[in-house]
């Protein structure tokens, strides 16, 4: 059975975008309404996040506690009131907060917590700076609980871990790294959440690493025009454990599909045939998959296109391409030159289309005073976050690019190492 982990919503926005940031160790959104129709033994681990109505969660109650009694991992930081319908394990919530909350305004910058001694395993994914912004209520001591965070006097936790049950697991706090993370307030609840799920994935035994992908490349025209492209692709894939296919565009079907990662589209192409292949494309991208377009839009084969337009080509400076973002590392691997072909610029790209809300702009061509997007990186937007990314170029095919230097040829397959590894990553940004 496939291990997973499952993270419940009350449907707040800040769990619901703390859900999409960490969708990559996170398997299954379900709202808390729509729990009865969940199986929860099929999960590794339950996460109940901070923000949660108190309401919404004693009702699940029952669900969630006999979730652990059949051996479940339960996870809860919805521990800012007293936990009454935790019943698996002796909880003793007490209401005490933060001495002073405004503690990170002061110049002494001391907010009064401590890593425990003996340390748990978590002190070692996060450290103490990232578990200190303030807490609502202290957790007493248990015996069978570890703590992996005390008040600085040792008099109370915000953090137990009941990690020896007779059956299953249960780890609470009274921190809400969620909700602000989610109101993108208070960094050190991000950096807190960057730890903790990487580690909550390891202790399950979840290991989320791609080893294998497959690309798609579809063939739009006649491969006379260039007979190399593929096998220079499959080429350049192998050392990363990718594998490229061929596929006719008027041949393209769902089933072309329904096992590839990628799918990548060279320039020269059919829009009129590409637009009427939209249904296939978006399910593919809701489903996760991926896609790398090379095109100049005169017509939107993708709903959320924009029509391409050129930048003034004088000076020439202008369509020297930029790199102005790159969150996966598409472009680490490339030098100031890369989009050179035989030192001529602008067949890498001669213009820009409007992106969708949300997309990254990874290169700008045109004036410095007035840069456009020549390259774009947008999730396609989905309720639980995992949809797929579309990679947009607005220009030449870039499987041969860079044409020289020691990752000759190399730029498609890092782009396709980037977005394996980042599947699941929310990257939009509004």
């Amino acid at each position: 059975m496939t291990k997973r982990i499952a993270y419940l919503t009350w449907g707040s926005s800040s769990e619901i975008t703390s859900f999409h940031d960490f969708t990559g160790y996170l398997d299954d959104l379900i709202y808390v309404r729509d729990l009865p129709n969940h199986d929860l033994g099929e999960c590794a681990a339950v996460v109940v996040p901070d923000g949660m109505n108190p309401a919404e969660i004693r009702v699940c109650g029952p669900q969630l506690n006999e979730y652990v009694r059949g051996g479940g991992f339960l996870v809860v930081f919805a521990a800012s009131v007293e936990p009454d319908w935790l019943d698996v394990v002796d909880v003793r919530w007490r209401k005490q907060d933060s001495a002073d909350w405004l503690w990170w305004t002061k110049p002494e910058r001391y907010i009064e917590i401590r890593e425990p001694d003996p340390r748990h395993a978590l002190n070692d994914a996060i450290p103490l700076a990232d578990m200190g912004w303030h807490w609502f209520g202290v957790l007493d001591f248990h015996p069978d609980a570890t703590s992996a965070l005390n008040l600085d006097d040792d008099s109370a936790s915000l953090l137990l871990d009941y990690a020896d049950l007779p059956a299953g697991r249960v780890l609470i706090s009274t921190l809400d790294p969620h909700g602000h993370n989610g109101e993108r307030f208070m960094p050190a609840t991000t950096r807190f959440l960057k730890g903790f799920y990487p580690w909550l994935n390891r202790e399950v035994g979840i290991d989320r690493t791609k080893k294998t992908y497959t690309v798609t490349y579809l063939q739009c025209i006649d491969d006379v025009i260039d007979p190399g492209m593929p096998e220079t692709l499959a080429e350049s894939l192998r050392e990363s454990g990718g594998t490229v296919r061929g596929q006719q565009l008027y041949d393209l079907g769902p089933d072309d599909l329904s096992d590839s990662d990628i799918l990548f589209v060279p320039h020269l192409q059919d829009q009129f045939h590409l637009r009427t292949l939209q249904p296939l494309f978006l399910d593919y991208l809701q489903r996760g998959g991926h896609l790398i377009a090379c095109s100049e839009p005169a017509l939107p084969w993708l709903p959320f296109l924009g029509a391409f337009e050129a930048v003034p080509p004088r000076p020439f400076t202008n369509i020297k391409c930029r790199v102005k973002d790159d969150p996966f590392d598409f472009f680490a691997n490339m030098d100031d030159d890369f989009d050179g072909w035989c030192g001529v610029f602008g067949q890498y790209a001669r213009g820009w289309s409007r992106p969708p809300r949300g997309a990254i702009t990874l290169t700008e061509v045109g004036s410095a005073e007035d840069p456009k997007p020549a390259d774009w990186l947008w999730q396609y937007p989905t309720d639980d976050g995992t949809g797929g990314f579309v990679m947009f170029h607005n220009g030449d095919t870039m499987i041969r690019y860079p044409d020289h230097g020691p990752h000759k040829e190399a730029l498609v397959r890092d782009i396709c190492i980037g977005l394996i590894q980042n599947s699941g990553t929310t990257v939009n940004r509004f």
